[in-house]
């Protein structure tokens, strides 16, 4: 796994996610609202596992670990190296893979997943 975001990427933003703390965000607040809604409207319109995720951006990996463990076979893609390393860290094995890379140039064949999750970038609060 590289320790470096990949190449091209906008340097803003890899400094900001280098050091936000993405991977506890969706633990409380406004975060967990929007957990409990994503896996709503997932298990609304995935087909039932097994199937094939692709989660591109998906940081340290609270949505492909929960797929994992409902039975898909999950691969997590981030810009972040800190956070596919703690992706990979939690995932103990349950995702297929975790790796660095860009959502532009994405290292899988078309027709790979059954379900992509590509869910938004959020902002800096202020």
């Amino acid at each position: 796994m590289s320790d470096q975001p990949p190449a091209g990427f906008d340097p803003n933003i890899a400094a900001f996610y280098a050091q936000a703390p993405e991977e506890n965000r969706l633990a409380s607040g406004d975060g967990l609202l929007e957990l409990l809604r994503t896996r709503e409207l997932i298990e609304r319109h995935a087909p039932a596992p097994p199937g094939v995720v692709l989660d591109v951006g998906g940081a340290a990996g609270v949505y492909a670990l929960w797929l994992a463990d409902r039975g898909y076979v999950v691969h997590l893609v981030d810009a972040s190296p800190r956070l596919v390393a703690e992706a990979q860290r939690r995932s103990n094995g349950r995702l297929a893979s975790c790796q660095v890379g860009d959502a532009r140039r994405l290292d899988f064949p078309d027709r790979t997943a059954d379900v992509v999750l590509m869910l938004g970038a959020r902002a800096a609060r202020r």
